[in-house]
């Protein structure tokens, strides 16, 4: 099981984003992109979950090549964006009933609400949610299918601390379990505590971060 991004470049307008990018993110392991707003870790993440098209480059996942609709890939996805305004119209539950279908995962979705602290939200419409509820929603429907692979931006925004320490821990035990993750963060607290291998983007390149040393006694 691995994702495999190779020489990934996309401009937007006149600005590079991403330069001739190199990823690797192999079995169990959680991937932490730093970098200043708009140093291209959202684009990124959009690009690695099918959603943009990169410029030229090409991403396999477990294998199986994401371009030209890629179904097998984006079977092995499960993304969350940092904007989440989905459909707000739909009851939660309706919404999440549209995700598993759309997936063609097993229902599950009550279990993971519950996981999520959410399990009294199926009758809300999702317009009515707080940014902080709808990130739940959107992770729980991220995970439906349990996904090999979780892509999440920025994911302890508008999250309280119960909130961060949840998802922390649900990365921990994915990971556990044999699945990856990648996320992007400008949280020092939530990147120090998922453990996760570091890069810093900029430039259009990914730079990996040394662990900070442990404090001599």
């Amino acid at each position: 099981m691995t994702l495999v991004a190779k020489q990934i470049s996309k401009r937007l307008g006149r600005r590079v984003v991403l330069a001739n990018l190199d990823l690797h993110c192999g079995a169990t392991e959680l991937v932490v992109l730093r970098g200043p707003n708009g140093s291209g870790k959202s684009t990124l993440l959009r690009i690695l979950a099918g959603i943009v098209d990169p410029d030229a480059g090409q991403i396999t996942v477990c294998g199986h090549a994401l371009d030209d609709g890629g179904t097998r890939a984006r079977r092995q996805l499960g993304y969350v964006p940092d904007a989440t305004e989905p459909l707000p119209e739909l009851l939660v539950g309706e919404f999440l009933e549209l995700v598993r279908a759309l997936k063609q995962a097993p229902p599950a979705a009550a279990e993971l609400l519950a996981d999520l602290g959410v399990s009294d939200l199926p009758l809300q419409r999702m317009s009515t949610l707080s940014f902080g509820q709808r990130k739940r929603v959107c992770l729980a429907a991220a995970l439906l299918g349990d996904p090999w692979l979780l892509l999440l931006d920025e994911p302890s925004n508008g999250l309280d601390p119960d909130g961060v320490r949840l998802i922390a821990t649900l990365l921990g035990a994915r990971g556990a379990r044999g699945k990856a993750t990648i996320l992007s963060t400008n949280d020092e607290a939530f990147a120090a505590a998922v453990h996760g291998t570091e890069y810093r983007l900029e430039a259009g390149q990914l730079q990996a971060l040394l662990p900070t040393p442990a404090p001599v006694a």
